[in-house]
């Protein structure tokens, strides 16, 4: 059975601006009780005083106020930068599925070269430097669905002690959603995370880290 409390606090931690507000004592309790109300029966199955719901929200307040909840403090200990990119997303077929061993025999990436691929359900995506694309299709032996140039991978090199860690992606990402940059793609290792974007953004971006 699910209880009152928890789901409560699920409901307000899924709300990241009222969350925020809480920690800093200026939401409104009651009225945000209110709100929430009939989601908390509809989960728990069991009628619940608005009152059981304030006072839930009063010790959650307690517990956070003064913090900025769901974000950790992430110290990147190294930056790499590699540009320019491109990203080509070819469709998913069995005939890109076998070329995709071609493309890794004849591509060899210089050390200070990116080159990567991912799938999905629907598409290939193969992230390389912009002087790969020509080699990257003939190997693929299909017109491309898409091709974007112009893009910059930044690395962040992150200390093991992190790995244990809740958020310490969402904490990261945070700080570039705050400029309000779009991401082209996301990578992760055990000890980097990387950011691939337009090139245009690289000198915000590598603002928001130097801070660090």
């Amino acid at each position: 059975m699910i209880k009152v409390g928890e789901k409560i606090e699920e409901i307000i931690k899924g709300d990241h601006e009222a969350l925020f507000c809480l920690s800093r004592g200026i939401l409104n309790l009651s009225s945000y009780s209110r709100g929430i109300h009939d989601a908390v029966e509809k989960a728990t199955k069991k009628e619940v005083k608005l009152a059981t719901i304030i006072m839930a929200l009063s010790r959650l307040k307690r517990k956070i106020v003064g913090t900025t909840p769901l974000l950790q403090e992430v110290v990147v200990d190294g930056m790499t930068v590699k540009t320019p990119l491109a990203e080509v997303v070819f469709e998913k077929t069995s005939t890109t599925i076998s070329r995709l061993p071609i493309v890794q025999k004849n591509i060899k990436p210089k050390s200070d070269e990116w080159f990567s691929f991912s799938q999905n359900s629907k598409a290939i995506i193969i992230i390389c430097s912009e002087s790969r694309i020509d080699a990257v299709t003939n190997c693929m032996g299909v017109v491309p669905l898409l091709v974007l140039k112009d893009l910059t991978a930044i690395g962040l090199s992150i200390n093991a002690r992190y790995h244990s860690r809740p958020n310490i992606t969402f904490s990261l990402l945070h700080k570039i959603a705050e400029r309000e940059i779009p991401l082209a793609e996301i990578f992760t290792t055990r000890d980097e995370m990387m950011f691939i974007f337009e090139t245009k953004y690289l000198s915000q971006v590598v603002e928001i880290f130097q801070k660090d």
